[in-house]
C-alpha cells in the first residue's frame, strides 16, 4: 500500500517498520475517511446502485493512496512539495467536509431547500402564468376572428341558402335551306339551385374553432395547476450546488453550524497533512537512508561502465 520494498524492509531495523507502521495507519485513516465520503457522494448526488456507490468509493480510496504515495515514495525533503501538498489538503478538505456536512445537515438542508424551493416556485410560477395568459390571450383573440367571420357567414346563408347557377350548353345542328346544307346552332340554358358556397367556409371555420376551443381549455386548465407543476420539477432537479447554496445559508446564519464545519474542516485538513508533516519533520530512518545508499552505489557502477565505454571508444576511436 506504502510503495515500500520488502527485501529493503528486511533489512531494515525496527524504527523503520515502526514508521512504515505509522505511514500505513495514515493512509487507512484517510482510507476510511474518503471512503465513507465517496460513499455518501454517490448515494446522495449520482443516485447509483449499492454496488455503484461502492465502486465509487474504491475510486475515491485509490486516489488517495496514488496522492500519498507521492509523498512516502519521496526521498528528499523539499519545501515546494510540502507547499504543494498542503494547497492539495486544503482543497480535498474542502471538498470532504462539504460532502459530510451536507451529509450530516441532511435535515436542515432539506428544510432550508423547502424555503428556496418556495421562492423559486413564486418566480417561476409567475413567469410561466404571463406566458400561459399570453398564450390564452393569442387563442382567444383568433376565436373573436372566427366567430366574427361566422356570424358573417351565417347571416348570409340565412339571407341566401341557395344560389342559382346558369349553365349554357350548345348545340349544333346541320340543315338543309334552299338546297344547302347549313349548321345552326341552338343554345340551351339551364338553371340548378345550389347551397351557398358559404356553407363550406362555414363548417371549416367551425373545426378549426373546435380545435382552438380545446387548446384554450387546455391552457386554462394547465393555468390552473402550474404552481403544483412547478414545485414538483423543483423538488424533482435539486442538485449540488443548490444544496451546497443551502447549507452556506444554513453556516453563515448559524453560528453553531458555522463552528462545526471549521472544526471538521481543520480535521480533514489536519488528517491530509499528517503523512507530510510526517515526512518533513521526522528523521530519515535506515530504510530511507538504505534506499538512498543503494542509488548512490548503482550510480557509481553506472558512471564507472560508462566511463571505461568512453575510454575504450577513445583509444580506438
Amino acid at each position: 500500500m506504502t510503495g515500500w520494498s520488502k527485501e529493503i524492509l528486511a533489512q531494515s531495523s525496527e524504527a523503520s517498520r515502526c514508521q512504515l507502521s505509522k505511514y500505513t495507519s495514515a493512509m487507512l485513516i484517510l482510507m476510511i475517511v474518503w471512503g465513507v465520503t465517496g460513499f455518501c457522494f454517490a448515494q446522495r448526488y449520482i443516485g447509483l446502485p449499492i454496488w455503484g456507490n461502492f465502486v465509487v468509493s474504491f475510486f475515491f480510496i485509490i486516489i488517495v493512496i496514488m496522492i500519498e504515495r507521492q509523498i512516502i515514495l519521496t526521498t528528499e525533503k523539499s519545501f515546494k512539495l510540502l507547499a504543494f501538498r498542503t494547497m492539495i489538503a486544503i482543497v480535498m478538505a474542502i471538498v470532504g467536509s462539504t460532502i459530510f456536512d451536507q451529509t450530516m445537515f441532511g435535515r436542515d438542508i432539506n428544510k432550508q431547500m423547502a424555503d428556496n424551493i418556495e421562492i423559486q416556485v413564486a418566480n417561476l410560477t409567475q413567469k410561466r402564468v404571463r406566458i400561459i395568459d399570453s398564450k390564452i390571450s393569442n387563442l382567444r383573440a383568433e376565436i373573436d376572428s372566427i366567430n366574427t367571420q361566422n356570424a358573417y357567414f351565417q347571416a348570409e346563408i340565412n339571407a341566401h341558402p341557395y344560389i342559382i347557377q346558369k349553365s349554357v350548353t350548345t348545340t349544333r345542328q346541320q340543315i338543309v335551306v334552299d338546297g344547302e346544307v347549313r349548321t345552326v346552332t341552338n343554345p340551351s340554358i339551364t338553371t340548378n339551385q345550389v347551397a351557398n358556397p358559404k356553407q363550406g367556409l362555414l363548417e371549416a371555420n367551425n373545426q378549426k374553432l373546435n380545435k382552438l376551443l380545446q387548446q384554450e381549455e387546455n391552457w386554462t386548465m394547465k393555468k390552473q395547476t402550474v404552481e403544483e407543476d412547478v414545485r414538483a420539477e423543483c423538488k424533482a432537479n435539486v442538485g449540488f450546488l443548490e444544496e451546497l447554496e443551502a447549507m452556506w445559508t444554513i453556516i453563515s446564519t448559524r453560528r453553531l453550524a458555522g463552528v462545526f464545519y471549521a472544526v471538521f474542516f481543520f480535521l480533514l485538513m489536519s488528517l491530509e497533512l499528517f503523512v507530510v508533516v510526517s515526512k518533513t519533520i521526522d528523521k530519515e530512518c535506515d530504510y530511507e537512508i538504505a534506499l538512498k545508499g543503494s542509488q548512490r552505489v548503482r550510480v557509481i557502477q553506472f558512471n564507472k561502465i560508462f566511463g571505461r565505454i568512453d575510454a575504450r571508444n577513445e583509444k580506438f576511436g
